[in-house]
């Protein structure tokens, strides 16, 4: 199972419903201490938290994801990401990787609500994985093929030049693919690429489309459970499945 979070955040740094900038996120915050919670509510029930890497090597190896592995994502790279998961993360001895956009680290380029350089070294040199999440966060789906190339690869050589070290993931921004901008991926030379579908096991045909969870932070809606439970996934495997061959078709 992949964990997807955005903001990491207490009550007064979340702006008011009408300050908000689309796409920005915040309907998914977790405060800083309901997303230790959970992190450890996960571990008392037996979760496993594992790398990204490792996940992928457990495919690999086995061909589908273990049963009870867990990996930490986060999309965007946020600031509160750096100021307030990473504390929580390292207290718990939790790996995570962090999938930024790239437009405000090239030249000329700047946003304050986002991850810098700093920061992301630090992440690396701290035992983090940083992974690409396109330049400017479009939807490549609706982009030119040739846009598309430029935002998936261009990332990957933004972040390689920046941090001195392989960038081997990517998310898709707003979760948005298809065909063409998977295999785009694949050309870039991405070992996998997350998705926003879930929940269903991952496998060796999923590589390009990761399946991810959102959970509440108390983990106890009927979405929760549902997704905490094997038998309802491999149950309603069916939506998740109809919803990829829609993506796959365009």
């Amino acid at each position: 199972m992949i964990l997807l979070y955005h903001h990491v955040a207490p009550a007064d740094r979340i702006p008011a419903a009408g300050e908000r900038v689309r796409d920005e996120g915040w309907r998914f915050t977790h405060s800083p201490a309901a997303f230790e919670g959970q992190l450890a509510e996960l571990r008392r029930r037996h979760y496993t938290f594992i790398s990204l890497g490792q996940l992928l090597d457990e495919i690999h190896a086995r061909g589908r994801e273990r049963p009870g592995s867990v990996v930490v994502t986060f999309d965007d790279g946020w600031r509160d990401n750096y100021e307030f998961a990473l504390p929580v993360l390292r207290r718990l001895g939790i790996a995570a990787t962090f999938f930024v956009t790239t437009a405000h680290l090239r030249p000329g380029g700047q946003d304050p609500k986002r991850m810098g350089l700093p920061e992301l070294r630090h992440l690396v040199q701290a035992g983090f994985t940083i992974g690409a999440h396109s330049r400017s966060h479009p939807d490549l789906a609706r982009i030119s093929p040739e846009a598309a190339r430029e935002e998936i690869a261009g990332s990957k050589a933004d972040l390689e030049s920046a941090l001195g070290t392989a960038v081997d993931f990517f998310a898709y921004p707003g979760g948005a693919f298809n065909a063409t901008v998977a295999r785009l991926t694949r050309e870039a030379g991405y070992r996998a690429a997350c998705s926003i579908l879930g929940p269903r096991t991952n496998d060796r045909r999923s590589l390009f489309w990761l399946y991810r969870d959102l959970l509440t932070p108390g983990l106890n809606t009927l979405g929760d459970r549902y997704r905490l439970s094997r038998f309802a996934r491999r149950l309603l495997a069916f939506r998740v499945n109809r919803r990829l061959k829609e993506k796959l078709k365009s």
